[in-house]
């Protein structure tokens, strides 16, 4: 009797602790740069619905300030679990071992690339694994004004380069607007630098390096075009506005929108707000093209969910609830793609997950902005960003800032690049290719 006593008290607390077990609350410490935070917020309060045992910590950065703001957590262990990350990082914080690949712990998420963007497949892999799942993936597109066009005598606009001068040569001597171009090339821009990829991408044999990652910055080759091209249209045909080399994204987009220029290189996902009437009083003027070049082919870029090594320090508790943060937000609930539909249906953000190109509401909610099937296309030309070392991020800065002297006329073009290029090399030796 005792002894049976003894198992059914067993028995008893066995069930108590599972109870108590299965009531723990696992906290989650989530940070991202300040993008539509209350989307973001409201997210999480979903989430947290669907899994009342994990509480979301959440906090949000500026995006000029987010990867200084992030290895500075990184280097003190400051508490965080999940984050925002990107394809230009990705090499950087993979390669110190601050995030993790997801498919070690989580193989199931391997299965989720039949599904995904070539291209974002790229940015979020490091030695062959997948680090990350999409917060949202686009590319960096030519926009124009419509109205502008036409009221300048133009049927389509422009297809290469050298057309989209001759046309803001037109709209600036017609008084149309003084600078046709506006580009975000602020220093501390890093839309910047996935532009100018863009450009050099545009050309024939448009490459930044090559496959042994030596940059191809020789004069006459796509770099050089690329740099030579702003630079004209700064300089000798004063199409460029200025104010370019002092814009974030965000200064551009007020100024595009206000209408005060014809063109611009930006991403996608502005198009979205520029045609919401609720935003912009020139709503329905803005239309996408084909990136105008030899090529037509543009930077596709991904920014994506990734989980970091201080969350698995924290125990498979941990680990289990960041899987399942993860798969809310950047993969599938209950078959469907919920937060990267949420995003692109209200804010127009692109995407990775490839099937969401035939939902019906997607495809509607796009054409109500921009046009599908050349967003479509545009994809298909998209290449990701060459040179994705664990110092591109340090050469990055660098470049951005040769530009600008270049542009400046503090430095030539050669001169520009030539320090670029020797910055590379400086850098491949020290940390090696990898």
């Amino acid at each position: 009797m005792l002894r049976k006593l003894l198992v059914i008290v067993l028995v008893v607390l066995g069930f108590g602790f599972s109870a108590l077990a299965a009531d723990k609350t696992i906290e989650l410490n989530f940070i991202s740069w300040s993008y539509g935070v209350e989307t973001v917020k409201d997210n999480i309060s979903k989430f947290e619905a669907l899994y009342p045992n994990i509480k979301v910590n959440y906090s949000d950065f500026s995006w000029f300030d987010y990867h200084d703001i992030a290895v500075q957590r990184f280097l003190a262990n400051t508490p965080t679990d999940v984050m925002y990350g990107s394809d230009h990082w990705l090499q950087e914080w993979a390669a110190a071992n601050w995030i993790v690949p997801l498919e070690d712990y989580f193989p199931d998420f391997k299965e989720y690339e039949k599904e995904f963007a070539p291209y974002a497949i790229e940015g979020m892999t490091y030695q062959g694994k997948l680090y990350g799942l999409p917060y949202y993936a686009d590319m960096v597109v030519f926009l124009y004004n419509k109205e502008m066009l036409k009221q300048a005598g133009f049927d389509n606009p422009p297809q290469t380069l050298d057309e989209l001068i001759e046309q803001s040569k037109v709209l600036k001597e017609k008084g149309i607007c003084k600078y046709p171009l506006a580009l975000c090339f602020a220093k501390h821009e890093g839309q910047s630098i996935e532009i100018f990829t863009s450009l050099v991408y545009s050309f024939s044999n448009g490459n930044m390096f090559d496959a042994d990652l030596n940059p191809l910055f020789e004069k006459d080759g796509a770099v050089y075009k690329a740099l030579k091209f702003l630079y004209e249209a700064l300089n000798v045909y004063e199409i460029l506005d200025p104010a370019s080399l002092t814009w974030g994204e965000i200064d551009l987009v007020k100024s595009f929108g206000a209408g005060n220029h014809a063109f611009t290189f930006v991403n996608k996902y502005n198009l979205a707000e520029l045609n919401n009437p609720a935003v912009t009083s020139l709503a329905g003027q803005f239309s996408i093209a084909l990136f105008p070049g030899e090529t037509h082919s543009c930077v596709g870029f991904v920014r994506f969910y990734c989980m970091t090594n201080m969350a698995v320090k924290r125990g498979q508790d941990v680990i289990d609830a960041c899987g399942k943060f993860l798969s809310y937000f950047g993969g599938k609930t209950d078959g469907t793609y919920v937060v990267a539909k949420r995003w692109a249906l209200e804010k127009g953000l692109g995407f990775a997950q490839l099937p969401l190109y035939d939902d019906p509401e997607v495809i509607n909610a796009i054409n109500q902005w921009g046009n599908v099937e050349i967003e479509k296309e545009q994809a298909k030309l998209a290449r990701a960003k060459q040179g994705m070392t664990p110092f591109y991020g340090t050469w990055d800065i660098f470049m951005r800032e040769q530009i600008h002297k270049a542009l400046l006329k503090e430095v030539s073009i050669e001169d520009a690049l030539s320090a670029s290029a020797k910055y590379w090399n400086d850098l491949k030796q020290k940390f090696g290719k990898r």
